[in-house]
């Protein structure tokens, strides 16, 4: 089954600091910037204790076992919002060097001063070549790109593994939920999509074969590049700026 639905979310009085889509890196950075599940707090004991959710620690743990067992040396976490995973991962995988990138600039800054541990920095998954690493880890950012954006990311990580944990794997009953919450709050933000495991398997199938597993109650697929890669596609000419995390 492939289906793909645009998401909304409600984020209540801070709505109107975001504007009407989640897609700029402004909109990103006044989220982290609120006090809320989403934001970034601003001393590095507030920081600390979010990364404590047992939750984290049950992914950072498996992710850790992927790490062993593939000998990677460098890990590359994509669009990492708050880093509060990052930092359980580099605990649970302390030989490991540890790259995050996120394409909101305020929220890097802060996180260069929070997390000194990891080489943090601003990327933009769309415009720009991957950094080098043996393992990617791509944890809850599958909303945030188009079918045609994923498309132009996958097939330029022709080296490494991509570890791709989804936020939610869409069905029927998913998809009635996603629809019923636009009509409780018709004027919700619209916040990326929402797919079938289908759907999303159909983004990298042109240049990656995939392994499906868990990390920690999420499902989660293992992504290795095919031996012979289709070359890079164009960019498309009109395009919102995208690549930051919800987590």
């Amino acid at each position: 089954m492939r289906l793909t639905l645009r998401h909304t979310y409600d984020f209540g009085a801070e709505a109107a600091r975001l504007g009407p889509d989640l897609v700029r890196p402004g909109s990103w950075d006044a989220l982290r910037e609120t006090t809320g599940l989403f934001g970034l707090p601003r001393t590095r004991a507030e920081w600390e204790a979010r990364a404590a959710a047992p939750e984290l620690a049950g992914r950072a743990r498996d992710i850790a076992a992927i790490v062993a067992r593939l000998e990677a040396r460098t890990i590359c976490s994509h669009g990492v919002g708050t880093a509060a995973l990052e930092l359980r991962v580099l605990r649970a995988a302390p030989g490991a060097r540890l790259v995050c990138t996120d394409f909101a600039p305020r929220t890097v800054a802060r996180l260069r001063a929070l997390f000194p541990e990891a080489d943090v920095r601003v990327h933009d998954l769309v415009h720009e070549e991957p950094p080098e690493a043996d393992l990617h880890l791509m944890h809850r950012i599958d909303t945030e790109l188009t079918d045609s954006e994923w498309r132009i990311v996958f097939p330029r990580f022709r080296t490494g593994t991509i570890l791709f944990v989804p936020g939610l794997l869409l069905t029927w009953a998913e998809a009635a939920r996603e629809l019923a919450r636009r009509i409780r709050a018709p004027r919700a933000t619209r916040a990326g999509y929402l797919r079938s495991a289908d759907a999303l398997r159909a983004l990298w199938a042109p240049s990656h074969q995939d392994a499906r597993g868990t990390v920690g109650e999420l499902s989660a697929f293992l992504l290795t590049p095919r031996r012979e890669l289709p070359p890079p596609r164009a960019r498309p000419r009109h395009r919102r700026d995208a690549g930051g995390a919800a987590g």
